[in-house]
């Protein structure tokens, strides 16, 4: 597809050849050619938001154009492409994640809006594309293709089958379906998610894979199945494999996960690495305020021993030939004049200068035209939790005098497959199941918060919750409402927080809400801009420091004990999964 549609190509001709003045020419740059491989001075011409020529040193741009840039020496290269985002975690609307994202040389994002989707539906998806018209930054949208995740293990706020994708692939700036991640469901050929993929293929679409250490046999019918790439490789070897078999990986560094450093280890002993592309898959507001976007993805790759060149053709021609745009990811003739200006190659700071379609839309680090703004909300609260009736439905209850439990594992550990089965016996006092030592372990509970009336309540081991109570509505990928309690009070009084402010976090201790984060867009976003977010992020992980004495980043880990497609035990609304078979497992076993 291309970036720029309905060129005049009569226009950009007769601009090539100087007989009508272009645009735009930005002299004096060294300019990265991705497509050879090579830095050199030159100059560059744009008409109509393309490029119509690049000179050597020493040209001029005949006739003048219109407006005239000295680049005074810096590094002109294309703008970064990510290639998997969920702009929901960045806790701002499209049109914001926009303003804050293009200041640091990303100019085109491609988004997956499943969170959202999973909450409010279709209309939530209709919101998202509506916002990103909005963005100084090409936005493109996938079909979700996973709401939810895993329709019989857990409770979202909708379902998509082949008719609601099909639907969403006839609307304008929707270019595929969205990260295949019942990869299980592929492999074993599941009719619903046959369907699926077969929706994005008879719409010609890019379709996108999601496929955490899947090798061997498994990978070979997973890509046979439709998914042509995957952002969650987790193991040097599965990356070389992935590779070798033609799938397309993507490396990420985001907010809730980072791959760079195991890529570094898989990537050495591949020549060939047309095939890697970058992305940031979730990254949340004041991360993006102060470390960037695409660029500190592309940085770290440098700092992990990787070729600057490499790693900007990853972020750029790489990311641009993965989705099949034509006309982007390079500064030649007829592509799209996305373009940033740099000082340094090393990326750790905002661009010079950063064009759109050669509009100039960020300079010196700081966004050109309109200012980021609070934005416009769909209108609806999103938290219906009828189950939750008085402090006691989080509680564990049992006419035994004791009960052999389940002891689930938050630690990271946790997040592999064949995780073993930990069960302890508790005491029961007055009914209610009892942990002896808080220090030890503690409650959490996965509330539905779409209406059904679902939950589950376990006990934790690994979460380090040593004050109060922390609790989310941010909660992949159904985004129920998840709580991790030392008290039962503390819990409710949270639960009612929550629905309150329309969803988002909260932090409660003796009863009493310490802080809160409103996110009312769909209990996943607020409306405000960047610079006014980040700060009220900031406290809120204040806040959850000292629940948890600094010893982890509880909030990330709050965010990712729901999700049913990632191997390990999982926690649920239904109840306790094993993610690497989708099967239901006992939570209670007989003494």
């Amino acid at each position: 597809m291309k970036l720029i549609k309905n060129k005049d190509r009569s226009r950009l001709t007769r601009a090539a050849l100087g007989k009508i003045p272009c645009d735009l020419s930005i002299d004096n740059v060294q300019l990265v050619n991705v497509l050879t491989g090579e830095i050199y001075p030159a100059g560059v011409d744009i008409l109509d938001g393309v490029v119509v020529r690049v000179r050597m040193h020493g040209e001029s741009c005949q006739p003048a154009a219109r407006e005239s840039v000295d680049g005074q020496g810096n590094y002109l290269l294309p703008g970064f492409i990510d290639v998997h985002m969920h702009v929901e975690s960045t806790m701002m609307v499209p049109e914001n994640f926009g303003k804050a994202a293009v200041v640091w040389g990303t100019t085109t994002a491609v988004t997956d809006p499943h969170e959202i989707a999973n909450v409010m539906g279709i209309p939530g998806v209709e919101y998202m594309l509506d916002s990103a018209r909005r963005s100084p930054l090409r936005i493109f949208t996938l079909a979700p293709s996973c709401v939810p995740a895993v329709p019989h293990l857990e409770g979202a706020g909708a379902a998509f089958f082949k008719e609601e994708v099909a639907e969403l692939l006839r609307k304008d700036g929707v270019i595929g379906v969205a990260e295949v991640m019942d990869y299980i469901g592929v492999i074993n050929d599941d009719p619903r998610m046959h369907d699926i993929v077969a929706a994005g293929e008879e719409a010609d679409g890019f379709i996108q894979g999601h496929a955490p250490y899947v090798m061997g046999q498994d990978l070979c019918a997973y890509l046979c199945g439709g998914p042509v790439s995957d952002h969650e490789v987790r193991m040097a070897g599965e990356l070389v494999e992935k590779l070798r078999l033609g799938m397309h990986v993507n490396i990420k560094s985001s907010s809730l996960s980072d791959t760079v450093q195991e890529f570094m280890r898989g990537v050495q002993g591949v020549p060939v690495r047309d095939q890697v592309s970058l992305c940031t898959d979730d990254v949340h507001a004041a991360d993006l305020l102060t470390t960037g976007h695409i660029s500190h993805v592309v940085n770290e790759c440098v700092k992990g021993g990787i070729d600057p060149m490499d790693a900007v053709r990853f972020g750029t021609c790489n990311a641009a030939r993965e989705l099949h745009f034509e006309d982007g990811g390079a500064i030649a003739p007829g592509y799209a004049a996305d373009m940033q200006l740099v000082s340094d190659l090393r990326f750790d700071k905002r661009p010079l200068a950063v064009y759109v379609a050669g509009k100039l839309v960020a300079k010196d680090g700081q966004l050109v035209g309109e200012e980021a703004r609070e934005a416009a909300m769909p209108g609806v609260n999103t938290v219906n939790i009828p189950q939750i009736t008085g402090p006691e439905v989080f509680g564990l209850r049992s006419d035994k005098p004791q009960e052999k439990l389940l002891v689930f594992s938050a630690s990271r550990d946790s997040m592999k497959p064949g995780q073993e089965l930990v069960y302890k016996s508790f005491p029961v006092e007055n009914g209610r199941v009892v942990i002896p030592d808080l220090s030890e372990n503690q409650y959490i509970s996965v509330v539905n918060r779409h209406g059904s009336g679902d939950m589950t309540t376990v006990i934790c081991s690994d979460f380090y919750l040593m004050h109060g109570c922390v609790a989310s509505t941010i909660s992949h990928d159904s985004h129920n409402m998840t709580i991790a309690y030392r008290d039962i009070n503390d819990a409710y009084v949270a639960a009612k927080e929550l629905e309150r402010i329309g969803g988002g976090m909260c932090f409660v201790e003796n009863g009493k809400v310490v802080y809160s984060l409103p996110l009312p867009v769909a209990g996943l976003m607020s409306p405000l801009p960047v610079d006014q977010l980040a700060p009220a992020i900031r406290k809120m992980d204040e806040a959850v420091e000292y629940a948890s004495d600094h010893r982890s980043p509880m909030l990330l880990a709050i965010a990712i004990l729901a999700l049913p497609v990632r191997p390990g035990i999982i926690i649920t609304d239904r109840g306790m999964v094993r993610g690497e078979t989708l099967q239901f497992i006992p939570q209670r076993i007989e003494e």
